[in-house]
C-alpha cells in the first residue's frame, strides 16, 4: 500500500458520504469505493501531517506474515526452515523444555 494522494482523496470522498451525506458504513457508496482496497474511512495524522514530504506512513507498519499465507503454507514453510536448520548443523535441540 501506499499513501498517495488519490488514497488521500479516496478517503475524503467517503468520509464526506459518511458524514455529510449520511451513508452508512457498509452502504453501496462507502463499500463499492473502499471495500475492493480494504480501507478504512479514517483521517491518519502521520498521513495530513507527513505525507507532504513523501513519508508513506505504511511502511512504517510491520508486515505481518502470517497472514501473508495460508496456516497451511506457514506451517509447511516452518517445519521445511526447521529440517534445513537440523540438517546443517545449526539445531541441535529443539525447543528443550
Amino acid at each position: 500500500r501506499v499513501d498517495d494522494e488519490p488514497r488521500q482523496r479516496l478517503i475524503e470522498h467517503v468520509r464526506k458520504a459518511i458524514f455529510d451525506y449520511g451513508r452508512g458504513i457498509v452502504s453501496k457508496a462507502v463499500e463499492g469505493v473502499i471495500g475492493a482496497k480494504s480501507l478504512v474511512p479514517t483521517h491518519n495524522v502521520f498521513s495530513e501531517k507527513l505525507s507532504k514530504f513523501g513519508f508513506n506512513f505504511y511502511s512504517m507498519l510491520m508486515p505481518d506474515f502470517m497472514h501473508e499465507f495460508e496456516l497451511g503454507v506457514w506451517k509447511a514453510m516452518i517445519m521445511d526452515l526447521i529440517r534445513i536448520l537440523f540438517e546443517a548443523g545449526e539445531i541441535q535441540e529443539f525447543n528443550a523444555r
